[in-house]
């Protein structure tokens, strides 16, 4: 069984107690399907995901966020599934000025039935900066896990996320992070960036866009990601808010001598928490707004 699941959502839970003293509550949850068709040598298949995230602000400056996600894949052909799992909590202070700064905390797991985990623990400091025209964070920290430790690895994550706001109805926006690798004389850097937006066309639609590229800069290889979808608001149709999306994405993978295509249909469900948002959590947009704080798990995210 895979405690991880009932771990996340018990932490999430325990955040509900403080959100109702909170001035400000915001956050969304959103359940995705999606169906990869790959280039000849690679194995189709298909995920199934779950993303949340919730944001907590006290009317003394205090902030709390979590953010939580998995997604599962059904390999053809093979009959064991693969696993991507993140968890983050992030604790911090806003200043009058508008300008903020705290701590996160983020858990990394990849994991293959029948073969075991791996997982890596993040953390470190961020610096920000919010009001009604722009967000800006910048944050460095370190990365830890079993592997990493046992092989005298040491690993440091540097990165900006930086959006702007198009009035009330759209967002766009990016992000550049380092995750730096060193085992004394040997050193490799994972780069990754990326742009998104999205924007509110009126009648309950909204469009949505975003490319994401990850190089292991030590190495000839290169994984981009682009994505281009549409929202529909299902609030008249429901007794609470959400919304529903399609998203058409294509990666590519470049290993220096050949290139490898895989096409994929991404549905799912958004459902807002304390108020309204139009950008479903699985897709490739959200990856580029607002990616983990790592390079290698927001590279997987960002491209499934």
């Amino acid at each position: 069984m895979d405690y991880r699941i009932p771990a996340i959502s018990g932490a999430m839970i325990a955040l509900l107690p403080i959100g109702v003293a909170a001035q400000d509550i915001t956050g969304a949850a959103t359940f995705g399907l999606g169906s990869y068709d790959s280039s000849d040598g690679f194995n189709d298949f298909s995920t199934r995901s779950l993303d949340g995230e919730i944001d907590l602000k006290f009317s003394n400056g205090l902030m709390f966020g979590a953010t939580a996600a998995t997604t599962r894949a059904d390999v053809d052909g093979i009959a064991e599934d693969a696993s991507v799992n993140t968890f983050g909590l992030s604790a911090g202070y806003a200043f009058a000025s508008q300008w903020n700064g705290g701590v996160y905390f983020e858990n990394s797991e990849f994991a293959l039935e029948g073969f075991g985990s791996e997982s890596v623990d993040s953390y470190g400091l961020f610096v920000g900066y919010s009001s009604d025209l722009m967000d800006f964070e910048v944050f460095g920290g370190e990365t830890d896990g079993y592997v990493v430790s046992g092989a005298g690895i040491d690993w440091n994550d540097l990165g900006l996320s930086l959006s702007y706001n198009i009035g009330p109805d759209g967002q766009f926006g990016g992000h550049v992070m380092r995750s730096h690798l060193s085992r004394g004389a040997v050193e490799v850097d994972m780069v990754s960036t990326g742009l998104g937006g999205h924007y509110a066309f009126g009648q309950g639609f909204t469009g949505f866009a975003g490319v994401t590229h990850a190089t292991i800069e030590e190495f000839a290889g290169d994984v981009t990601t682009v994505g281009v979808g549409v929202g529909y608001d299902l609030s008249a149709f429901t007794n609470f808010g959400a919304v529903a999306s399609l998203e058409l994405a294509r990666s590519r993978l470049d290993d220096g001598t050949d290139t490898y295509d895989e096409d994929s249909i991404r549905i799912g469900v958004t459902v807002p928490i304390g108020g309204t948002t139009s950008l479903p959590m699985n897709s490739v947009a959200r990856s580029a707004l607002s990616p983990n704080r790592m390079a290698v798990s927001s590279t997987l995210i960002g491209a499934y």
